[in-house]
Order: structure tokens, then C-alpha cells, then sequence
């Protein structure tokens, strides 16, 4: 027992003494120069100076504000225009007087004159509006039996040349009458006359 115990001993006592050579040996080598013989000289690498120009960033440049367009306020007038309206002033030829006649019948026919349905405004003529002027103008008309008018002709205008019976023969084209009777038939009435007034309000 005691042999094994000590050739166990002695064992690891070489084995020890083996490493602690390896180690010395290993850390001598390393703190050792390189030899001369090995080594290579790196030639010396020349670069011509070159002249380095510093580049600036130039400023960013701020965008100018966006200019809006201002328009000038112009003073807004209300423009009131006037149409003058043209009053207008019916004048019919006398009336002539009428009885009551015994029709065939025997019953009584009733008998009656003419009366305007529909009197149109004359327009205001342009170039006395333009100036300022008055006036009027005397139309004759022929009443038909259906109530319309026909034969319409200027009779009078004052002041002249201004569209002022122009204007009157316009509108009394379209004049709408009930037709007169008598013994219960419509008949024409000729020579009527209207007076169409213009007259600037």
C-alpha cells in the first residue's frame, strides 16, 4: 500500500515538474527579438502635396413669401336706374247715343260700346331717356270686331324726332278691346284716337 502510495506520488511529481518546463520555455521564446534575417523594410510611400480647396456650403437660401395679389378695392356705387313709365291717356272718338231697338224676336237686343282689355306699356324711347325729355304722341286706331285694331297710324307727336310716336305705334298694335254691339252683332269702330303721355317719375 505505502509503495503504491509513493510511486503515485512520484508520478505527479515528474508530470508537474514536466509542465513548469513547458511553460518556462514557452514565455522565454516570446520575449525573444525577431531575427533580422526575417524581417522586410517597407519602402517609404511619397504622395504629392496636393492644394485642398475648402468647400463652403453656400447659405440656403430662404424662399421669398409668396407675394398675393391685392387687388385695389374699388368703391362699389349702387347704380339706380329709373325706368320712366309711360302713362298712357285714352281719348275715343263721341260716343254717338243709342236706344234700345226691338229686335226680330221680339226680344230686346242690348247694345254695347267698346271697352280696352289689355293697354300695353309703351317702352320709354332711348334718346329722349338719354336726355332728359318728355312728350307724347296721338295714335288712331280702327277697333275690329273681334276686339283687335288695325289701320294704326301716327297722328300727332310732340317733340318730334325724339321716338316718341314710334314708340305710341308699337304698343297700340297690340291694344285689346271688347268690340261694341249693337242689335246684338259686333261692328268696327273707325277713327279712335289714344294718347300715349311719357313722362320721366
Amino acid at each position: 500500500m505505502v509503495a503504491r502510495f509513493a510511486g503515485a506520488l512520484l508520478g505527479a511529481a515528474l508530470v508537474t515538474s514536466v509542465l513548469l518546463i513547458l511553460m518556462v520555455l514557452m514565455v522565454v521564446n516570446r520575449e525573444q527579438a525577431p531575427d533580422s534575417k526575417g524581417s522586410y523594410k517597407i519602402a517609404d510611400i511619397w504622395q504629392p502635396e496636393r492644394s485642398l480647396s475648402e468647400f463652403v456650403k453656400p447659405p440656403k437660401l430662404k424662399r421669398p413669401p409668396e407675394m398675393a395679389l391685392i387687388q385695389p378695392s374699388m368703391p362699389t356705387q349702387a347704380m339706380r336706374v329709373d325706368m320712366p313709365t309711360a302713362r298712357i291717356k285714352l281719348q275715343a272718338a263721341p260716343r254717338p247715343s243709342m236706344g234700345l231697338p226691338l229686335g226680330l224676336g221680339g226680344d230686346f237686343a242690348r247694345d254695347t260700346d267698346f271697352i280696352p282689355v289689355y293697354v300695353p306699356q309703351p317702352l320709354y324711347p332711348r334718346r329722349a331717356l338719354s336726355r332728359g325729355r318728355q312728350g307724347y304722341a296721338v295714335v288712331e286706331v280702327i277697333i275690329t270686331t273681334s276686339g283687335g285694331v288695325r289701320g294704326v297710324k301716327l297722328v300727332e307727336e310732340s317733340p318730334a324726332n325724339y321716338g316718341f310716336g314710334s314708340a305710341a305705334l308699337k304698343a297700340a298694335i297690340k291694344l285689346k278691346y271688347k268690340p261694341r254691339v249693337i242689335d246684338g252683332r259686333a261692328v268696327e269702330v273707325p277713327g279712335v284716337m289714344y294718347k300715349f303721355s311719357f313722362r320721366l317719375e
